[in-house]
């Protein structure tokens, strides 16, 4: 289910509006790494967990802020890379290269790479990955295929 929901986002013509850090509690947000993420698109909202007994990433759809009312969330709209891509289209996603993220063996990924603008717009390429029981965010400058 977990590279389904950002293709929904992207056949939707999904922009990104928001992002924020799912922080511990008593724990400080490091924008970089955290226990999980919450993409909020105009499409909807993405929710991009850990699963430590798997070693892959786990991304379920938030219907409702209920869901998440009992977590605290930090917001990245100032941090790198967030800020630079919010407002724009999802453009492309895709796993990442085999080894550096390749499947599970249910098919979730241990890194998913999130293309926001199109190849002839300077593209920005996000990638969250598996590391640790964690989530790690950066930019990575690789295009998709």
């Amino acid at each position: 289910m977990s590279m389904e929901l950002f293709q929904r986002a992207l056949e939707a013509d999904g922009r990104i509006l928001k992002a924020e850090q799912l922080v511990e509690s008593g724990g400080i947000a490091n924008p970089g790494q955290g226990i999980g993420y919450l993409l909020t698109f105009d499409v909807g909202c993405i929710l991009v967990l850990p699963d430590r007994e798997r070693a892959c990433l786990v991304v379920r759809q938030i219907e409702s802020a209920e869901e998440v009312a009992e977590v605290q969330l930090a917001s990245l709209m100032e941090e790198e890379p967030w800020w630079r891509i919010l407002g724009h289209r999802l453009a492309q996603v895709w796993p990442g290269e085999q080894g550096e993220g390749a499947l599970s063996g249910e098919g979730d990924p241990d890194e998913i790479r999130l293309q926001f603008r199109a190849d002839d717009k300077n593209p920005r390429v996000v990638s969250l990955c598996y590391d640790a029981g964690r989530v790690r965010v950066g930019e990575t400058g690789t295009h998709g295929h």
